[in-house]
């Protein structure tokens, strides 16, 4: 696989970064075409939206959710215009994993990027950097609240986009050695690899590796570099600084590994940090059950309510949306994903590491 890199400025007012995305506008924008996606068109409808900026999403990383909102499940052929007003609809509704860290990871990210200071706005369940300062003049912070005049300078490196027309990134600060437009190989890309922000958050422990099969052997094993530089720095538990109450690496609170008893979304939202993908998978399977069984209600004319509010969480079907293939590197084989994530008795734990997984999709 080859890679493209691509000059251009990032962009954080008016937005919400996090951990793992942040948007970026390329220089010259003729060069996304040199990038071969199935996703073209969902790209082109965001680049078109935000007037040539469009958010990236950080490649082999996953930060802890500040924001995620399960997508909305189509209704059933045969039950499509049979909906009855008596019979409320689920919604699906944001959620968030506990906020320290997953902050963290984006001050982390934006500071990278050359952002020094940094203030945000809250309007309702809508958060979002209200103005930045890269810095001060006479001894005092210059405040930057208009979007995109940070022109925050770096550039990405990148092979194809995700579903939701993401570019799938490497992320560097500053200016590239090769020239706008370079082609890279994976062996080019490896040698800068531990340049890039990717790599920076992985080292801090800031976030949890993110592998995919796409991902190259040569790229994830230096990322694994990273990894066991965080979990070994999470074996020396320091204090945490100064106005945070947990020290900011995501291996010294990981349950994911010893197994969780969940039985409400505030374990999960606030009290105990787990894998993002385990997070979303939680989130996503319970709003699927809600959904079937109100389509059940539907087909058979049964009464059903949900509560958007009830703080009660199922876990029993979580493999009921999907039971994906997934490749574990220590194995050197292919299971499905409810031979290495274990449920029972409604705990949940990962039987293998989560640096171990490859996704197929």
């Amino acid at each position: 696989m080859n890679y493209t890199l691509i000059k251009g400025t990032f962009h954080v007012i008016g937005y919400s970064p996090d951990g793992d995305s942040m948007m970026f506008k390329a220089e010259n924008p003729a060069l996304w075409a040199q990038i071969y996606t199935e996703n073209r068109p969902m790209f082109d409808e965001k680049l078109n939206a935000e007037g040539g900026a469009v958010q990236l999403r950080l490649q082999a990383i996953d930060a802890l959710e500040t924001h995620y909102t399960p997508e909305p499940l189509a209704t059933p052929a045969e039950l499509k215009g049979k909906e009855k007003p008596e019979i409320v609809k689920p919604v699906p509704t944001g959620h968030k994993q506990p906020a320290e860290i997953g902050k963290q990871a984006t001050e982390a990210f934006m500071r990278f990027m050359g952002v020094q200071k940094s203030q945000w706005k809250t309007f309702g369940r809508n958060t979002w950097v209200e103005k930045v300062s890269l810095g001060q003049q006479e001894g005092k912070d210059v405040w930057l609240t208009k979007k995109q005049t940070e022109n925050l300078p770096g550039y990405i490196v990148a092979a194809d986009m995700e579903r939701n027309g993401r570019p799938l990134s490497w992320v560097f600060a500053g200016a590239p050695s090769l020239p706008d437009g370079a082609t890279l190989n994976k062996d080019q890309l490896a040698a800068i690899l531990d340049k890039s922000v990717n790599y920076h958050l992985l080292k801090q422990g800031l976030v949890y590796p993110y592998f995919f099969m796409t991902l190259a052997g040569k790229l994830r094993d230096k990322l694994l570099e990273a990894v066991k530089q965080a979990q070994t720095a999470a074996q020396k538990p320091g204090k945490p600084p100064a106005g945070l109450t947990k020290v900011p690496n995501v291996w010294m609170h990981d349950k994911t590994a010893q197994g969780v008893k969940i039985a409400t979304f505030k374990q999960i939202t606030d009290e105990m940090e787990v894998s993002p993908y385990l997070f979303r998978k939680l989130i996503k399977s319970h709003y699927a059950q809600n959904m079937a069984d109100y389509w059940e209600a539907l087909k058979t004319g049964t009464a059903f309510s949900c509560d958007p509010n009830a703080e009660a969480i199922n876990i029993t079907r979580f493999f009921s949306d999907g039971n994906p293939w997934v490749f574990i590197i220590c194995d050197q084989d292919f299971v499905r994903l409810d031979e290495v994530v274990a449920l029972k008795d409604g705990m949940l734990k990962m039987t293998r590491p989560v640096s171990e997984f490859v996704f197929l999709s």
